[in-house]
């Protein structure tokens, strides 16, 4: 059975401060509104934190089409999340290693559409099969967050929002991409918006394929009697989305998305053909209604479903091959249901107060788990006053309680705060602790020798506190924007392996640290931007966090032709040493990637985009496995038409 890979120049960048690896100044509050009326409560949730002292990153549309051919969500958020370390296993559509803040592999929480992909049965983040092109926007929310979204929301949460329907009459897009590495890529989606009796129906459906041999992660020394010397992928996927509105003040949502992956998974010694053949589907309905003007609500239920068919057949001695497992099984179910609403007094006060309520299931033929069942409860409130002598003050208080069936709970609080100090500057700020839930594998898990389950495991406890100071105006007669944050965390009650045993270790976690980012137009087609982030982890009584960097920056410069008919851009990331759980030091890299697209036509229908990755072959290592370089992708130029119709 294979699970998330879950390990545990700055000069140059630093001169390059101002690369336009962000959004536009405005992007992170402009959530591109549908046509169709009714817009749910549940789509500003995010918004909705950035005016309350929450550092909120959105990555656009644009960003996500200029990842290249054959980006999967990683490559994405590798390129455009400030503050986000993505370090993909073995290339596209593959396990990952996700560090925001400072945080673990599995210390951020992320959301589909609003529903949970990280998973009770392992933890850790599953995204090896969502492609990009159905994506329309991802909302980052840092910092801790366990108040309105719960277990795993330690250092912040990344929603992933599907494409809705924009248009009121057919139309859509086809994409054909390939790759120096014999990839190929082809995607299609059409949407349309009709006028019914109830008011406007929004449908939307998408298809995508991608497939490609991958490349060697495995240096030739470091290979020991291998046959598959490249990790290949292929993805299908489809999904659709319909959007029925009822009157002004109501509307339906339901979404359904089916992945069928066969991925291989690479093995640096004896490896004949490991693979890992999946099937996922998730499906939410969502109904939102506006009562009035001053109360609104939303109800939303989910299932997602993953099912993996896991093989491994290894060489041995004198040619012959061993069949290890065929086709054993592991998988889960999560399904659940969440309701919230909000209420704003006459006087300007908003309460926001919900429900979300889940449950799991889970089954692995090859790792022993004694119990695969658990449920988890929540109810939770938020006020949001309004001060009348301090209009520029935008405070906000809440609690959330959560019980796990079977397991201890957990409460939290959070208090947010920003104040406009004036019309360039802000200063924002948030305080409060933030959980994690064990696992069915860390309560249940029965392999003697090996893992140990522990059925009294508590929670883990964070405290966390975030400060930040933003910046938007001129700089040099030049739009410019800035953002600094100070973070601070201390994680109690570590869930860790002592020997074969899970535990709750008496060691204590304090991750400190700070990101920056900034963002300056040298005029109407030039622009200048990078991120920065420093993390900095004291570890005391044993207790250890690993394969996060101590530092990392990204800057970008880009260009748009004055007619916006063409543009390009340059990027380069750089990684510090990064430690592993064998305590082996690894990183000290940099990548440089370059971007360029140009329309056929002045009406835009003809598009062909170009990426080059990692332009001048550097042999970076993204992480370590059995003590082994897992490198990172070649030089890789991609390119893709686009007709939009």
């Amino acid at each position: 059975m294979i699970r998330p890979f879950n390990s545990s120049a700055p000069s140059l960048l630093f001169g390059c401060l101002f690369s336009p690896l962000l959004l536009a100044d405005e992007a992170p509050l402009e959530l591109n509104q549908q046509i169709i009326s009714a817009p749910s409560v549940e789509s500003t949730t995010v918004a909705d934190m950035a005016h309350y002292g929450s550092k909120v990153d959105i990555v656009s549309r644009e960003q996500i089409e200029r990842a290249g051919p054959g980006a999967d969500v990683s490559r994405v958020m590798q390129m455009f999340i400030p503050g986000l370390y993505v370090a993909p296993k073995n290339g596209p559509f593959d396990y990952g290693t996700y560090s925001l803040l400072g945080g673990r592999n599995d210390d951020t929480l992320i959301l589909l559409d609003g529903v949970r992909l990280n998973n009770r049965l392992y933890g850790g983040l599953y995204l090896d099969t969502l492609p990009a092109n159905a994506i329309e926007r991802i909302e980052v929310l840092k910092g801790g967050q366990s108040l309105l979204f719960g277990t795993q929301a330690v250092s912040g949460v990344i929603n992933i929002v599907t494409r809705s329907p924009q248009r009121r009459k057919a139309s859509g897009e086809v994409n054909m991409g390939l790759d120096t590495f014999g990839g190929t890529t082809g995607d299609a989606r059409v949407e349309n918006i009709f006028s019914n009796g109830f008011g406007d129906l929004g449908l939307l459906a998408y298809v995508s394929h991608n497939v490609s041999d991958g490349y060697q992660p495995f240096r030739n020394r470091d290979m020991k009697n291998v046959t598959e010397k490249k990790r290949a992928y292929e993805v299908t996927t489809f999904g659709g989305k319909a959007i029925q509105s009822f009157g002004d003040d109501s509307r339906l949502e339901l979404f359904y998305q089916y992945a069928d992956a066969n991925l291989d998974f690479a093995r640096p010694v004896g490896n004949h053909k490991t693979t890992n053949d999946r099937v996922q589907q998730i499906a939410t309905a969502t109904f939102g209604q506006n009562l009035n003007e001053r109360l609104s609500y939303f109800v939303k239920g989910h299932v997602n479903d993953w099912d993996t068919r896991y093989t491994r057949i290894n060489n041995v001695e004198g040619g012959a091959t061993r069949v290890i497992n065929h086709n054993d099984y592991w998988g889960f179910t999560d399904w659940g249901i969440q309701a919230e609403g909000k209420a704003e007094s006459s006087d300007g006060h908003v309460l926001v107060f919900g429900t979300d309520n889940q449950w799991f299931k889970g089954q692995d033929d090859v790792l022993i788990i004694d119990n695969d069942k658990a449920e988890a409860h929540a109810i939770y409130t938020q006020l949001r006053p309004r001060i009348d002598a301090l209009p520029d003050w935008h405070p906000s208080i809440g609690v959330r309680h959560e019980a796990m069936g079977g397991g201890d709970s957990a409460t939290v609080g959070m208090l947010t705060s920003l104040y406009d100090l004036n019309d360039n500057w802000a200063v924002r700020g948030q305080y409060g602790s933030a959980y994690k839930l064990p696992n069915a594998e860390q309560l249940f898990v029965n392999e003697p020798g090996d893992e140990i389950g522990n059925r009294n495991l508590k929670p883990e406890k964070s405290r966390n506190a975030e400060l930040g100071l933003d910046y938007k105006g001129l700089l040099l007669d030049r739009a410019f924007s800035a953002s600094v944050t100070v973070f601070k965390r201390k994680i109690d009650d570590l869930i860790t392996l002592d020997d074969s045993r899970w535990v709750n270790g008496e060691g204590q976690v304090r991750m400190r640290g700070f990101e920056a980012d900034a963002k300056l137009a040298l005029n109407a087609q030039w622009s200048l931007q990078a991120d920065m982030t420093r993390n900095l982890t004291e570890s005391r009584s044993g207790a250890t966090i690993n394969d996060i960097p101590s530092f990392f920056a990204r800057s970008r410069i880009g260009f748009e032709s004055e007619n916006r008919l063409w543009g390009a851009g340059g990027a380069i990331r750089y990684i510090r040493d990064v430690t592993s759980s064998k305590q082996v030091e690894y990183g000290h890299y940099s990548v440089i990637d370059a971007d360029a697209y140009r329309y056929l036509d002045n009406a835009r229908q003809h598009r062909v985009s170009l990426l080059v990755e990692n332009l001048f072959d550097r042999d970076y290592v993204t992480s370590r496995a059995s003590n082994v370089d897992n490198l990172g992708r070649p030089f890789t130029s991609e390119v893709r038409y686009t007709y939009r119709f």
